[in-house]
């Protein structure tokens, strides 16, 4: 009979107390520094080109192999980045590719929610790696 009373009293008690979960998406998520959510290319806020040179090593460092990189030559014999794909069916947002990259060209941002009915939509070329550049670290849930 007494641990039915303890837990009544236990149970009256959390009647009062505030919730420990958020109500999503009515309430808004914190959240942690640290927490990786989908990479994205970064551009170079003078010349608005991608800091990328394509050298692989993101590539190589990428355990789950997600990462595949093309690169092109111009009319002035340059290397440059031609293509920069990322398969998010199969990262597993470790990091690795921030950590390698020298030229600090990628980072991982805190967008994470990538519900989705179309497979297609997770394999992300250039183009979509950097438009995530408008989110800002903590606006993506004001949007």
């Amino acid at each position: 009979m007494r641990p039915v009373i303890r837990d009544f009293f236990i149970e009256f008690g959390n009647m009062f107390r505030k919730p420990r979960t958020v109500v999503y998406p009515k309430e808004k998520i914190i959240i942690p520094d640290g927490s990786r959510g989908i990479p994205r290319l970064k551009l170079d806020l003078d010349s608005l080109e991608v800091l990328c040179n394509g050298c692989g090593d993101c590539a190589k460092a990428c355990s789950a192999r997600c990462i595949k990189i093309k690169r092109g030559i111009d009319e002035n014999g340059r290397e440059f980045l031609e293509e920069f794909n990322i398969d998010l069916n199969s990262c597993i947002f470790c990091g690795n590719c921030v950590e390698v990259c020298e030229r600090k060209a990628i980072e991982m941002t805190y967008r994470h929610q990538l519900a989705d009915q179309d497979r297609n939509s997770f394999k992300m070329e250039k183009q979509d790696l950097i438009k995530q550049a408008d989110y800002s670290i903590r606006d993506f849930w004001t949007k």
